[in-house]
């Protein structure tokens, strides 16, 4: 047994597939195959079901993943020590993170992290909130940054930064008439709406908004559901419909006048994003680390 055949065997877990785990470390799928056969014949038991449509774990592979993982842990926790120890921290850094912070958020403390540290590469896997979250519980990363908090007792949130949402809409003819950047609820209760999927942080929030305004969400008129902050923006900007979103993820689209933004009286329109991990799994040095720089690099910001 040796850590390229556990890794195998942890991507085509995590993954459900050889080829995606062929692809995210670098190996050919026949690789993978014997990297995993190869492990099976050793232990004796089968760790993955091929028979179905899907690859999933054999009972034996569930419960061989979380020592995997642990396996993996251990060296990597090895290595990035003895890196500190000379002073320098390098090696692959995962990180699971929700839309609006993976695409406006972790671009600039990447590139702060690495000009400190820049033997580091980073691994950037985009999902929403919830399943940042389950990716998380699967202990599949160690950390992930989200735009909201799902209550679990197994995970640990740090709160990283504040979020303002806008109520964002067609830059034309009709919301030209809107000379200040405030709109109440009622005028907007009956428009088209545009939205997140359902584990999003911006889709809760979202919901949320209606909620407080005792409005049904199920009375809201949706034309389009997308799990993509770039994809509502074009739609909006076309005339699709109305949608709230992050106010970072729209600066763009004000400036050049793709998009009007308004504030919705007597509605808290803030959120936040927070660092999370899991916290009964030790994290790696190279892990605090990052976590370490991210809270001090916001709490510099607003000193």
């Amino acid at each position: 047994m040796d850590f390229r055949q556990i890794e195998a065997f942890i991507q085509v877990v995590r993954l459900k597939s050889f080829s995606k785990a062929a692809d995210a470390i670098f190996l050919t799928q026949p690789t993978i195959s014997s990297h995993i056969n190869t492990l099976e014949n050793e232990l004796g038991v089968k760790l993955i079901d091929r028979s179905g449509k899907e690859i999933v774990p054999t009972k034996a592979g569930k419960i061989f993943i979380d020592y995997a993982n642990n396996l993996v842990n251990i060296r990597d926790n090895a290595v990035h020590t003895l890196s500190e120890f000379s002073n320098r921290l390098e090696g692959k850094l995962e990180i699971a993170s929700s839309t609006v912070p993976g695409q406006y958020l972790l671009p600039q403390l990447m590139k702060e992290f690495l000009q400190k540290h820049s033997k580091v590469n980073f691994s950037i896997l985009q999902f929403d909130s919830k399943q940042v979250i389950e990716e998380l519980l699967e202990k599949n990363i160690e950390l992930g940054i989200v735009g909201t908090m799902i209550e679990n007792s197994k995970i640990e949130y740090i709160h990283l930064i504040e979020d303002n949402l806008v109520l964002i809409t067609p830059n034309n003819e009709k919301y030209s008439r809107f000379t200040n950047d405030t709109i109440t609820i009622d005028i907007i209760k009956d428009e088209d709406f545009i939205i997140r999927e359902s584990g999003s942080g911006t889709r809760q929030e979202f919901e949320r908004i209606f909620n407080e305004s005792a409005i049904n969400f199920k009375s809201v008129n949706i034309v389009a559901q997308m799990n993509s902050t770039e994809s509502i923006k074009q739609a909006v900007s076309m005339g699709l419909g109305v949608s709230i979103v992050s106010l970072v993820s729209v600066e763009d689209y004000i400036k050049f006048g793709q998009l009007k933004a308004f504030k919705i009286s007597g509605v808290a329109l803030k959120r936040a994003f927070y660092l999370a991990y899991h916290k009964n799994r030790p994290l790696s040095p190279l892990t605090t680390a990052f976590l370490n720089f991210s809270i001090k690099y916001y709490k510099d910001m607003h000193c």
